[in-house]
């Protein structure tokens, strides 16, 4: 028996930016599948690629500097890269949507929140702006805003934070879209409302049957609504993994850093672990593994070559050295 074709196929994806440094590569070699319905979780520090990911499949990097150099970016089997502009206009806010980072400033100050729910369902669903403005009003009570048919006609800065990030999910699940791309959607905002958005996006998930790709750097949102996890850190995956099997042994030394740096009901007192350095200068990347000089298990063959992201019998995969020796080893 044949299996589906994933909704969404990444492979070998490189984007580059063009700096006083040269071009530097934010995304370099990243491949990963989602399935329709799926969850893909994916975590690293900032600056590890995971925007400028989700900004390369829906080719909205910046014109001047961004540019995706090769790989493919497989829509339901057609390669977005190829597609021209047109069709990829469609695409955007009918079949692929994304909540970006920060609501304040991705909505439009100037326009209220019926302006700018209504065109796109204008604009994807042919409606006229009476119907645009009350489908607004049902989209805003289906992410839980009290007096929507108040609210529809307020202004951003008349907004909380929540109430923001609240109409920007309304935005994109406006046309119904077969994935949603989340990039950081609980940023900014205190635990309480974080729970509610999660709550909210798992419900809609579930109400819609679409995909989730959810971009962010906080392990327990992950392990709350991922069902897969993708770990990025300096532009590349380092390790996939469901989520039980990340959290229960994570492999890569930066997942085991990660996880460790993570405050829990369990930390009490103790001082939490840290991840010695930072992130590297992506134009002036180590020799061999980008994690070499910020890892404690780092061996001689680390530094000679860029180790592989290797599939594992268990189906996870994991691009270090030692883990992979460990593993053959037959270590715990």
């Amino acid at each position: 028996m044949t299996q589906p074709k994933p909704l969404l196929a990444v492979r070998d994806l490189r984007t580059a930016f063009d700096t006083a440094q040269g071009s530097v590569f934010a995304v370099d070699g990243v491949s990963f599948e989602l399935a329709a319905g799926g969850t893909l979780g994916v975590v690293g520090e900032s600056g590890s690629g995971k925007s400028v990911t989700a900004l390369s499949i829906l080719r909205l990097l910046p014109a001047v500097t961004g540019r995706i150099v090769s790989g493919e970016i497989l829509w339901q089997g057609r390669d977005i890269l190829k597609l021209p502009e047109r069709e990829v206009r469609a695409l955007r806010g009918k079949s692929i949507s994304m909540v970006f980072q920060e609501p304040m400033t991705s909505l439009n100050p100037v326009y209220s929140v019926a302006r700018q729910i209504g065109e796109v369902l204008q604009l994807h669903e042919r409606m006229s702006r009476a119907e645009a403005r009350a489908r607004s009003i049902e989209l805003l009570k289906v992410v839980g805003i009290p007096s929507p048919e108040k609210r529809v006609d307020s202004y951003p800065h008349e907004l909380s934070g929540g109430m923001r990030q609240r109409v920007m999910i309304a935005m994109s699940i406006a046309c119904r879209p077969q994935l949603l791309i989340a990039d950081e959607p609980t940023t900014a905002l205190d635990v309480t409302i974080q729970a509610q958005i999660l709550e909210l996006l798992a419900r809609l998930r579930s109400e819609l049957g679409m995909a989730v790709l959810l971009i962010t750097h906080d392990l327990g949102v992950v392990a709350e609504f991922a069902e897969e996890v993708l770990v990025m850190y300096a532009g590349t995956v380092v390790e996939r993994a469901k989520v039980s099997e990340l959290f229960d042994r994570p492999l890569h030394p930066y997942t085991q850093g990660l996880l460790a740096s993570a405050p829990s009901a369990q930390s009490g007192k103790r001082r939490l672990s840290t991840i010695e350095g930072v992130v590297p200068n992506l134009a002036e990347l180590p020799a061999g593994c980008r994690f070499r000089e910020r890892c404690s298990q780092a061996i001689a063959q680390c530094a000679l070559a860029e180790p592989p992201l290797t599939p594992l019998p268990s189906g996870r995969k994991v691009a270090c050295f030692v883990a992979v020796a460990k593993l053959q080893a037959g270590a715990p």
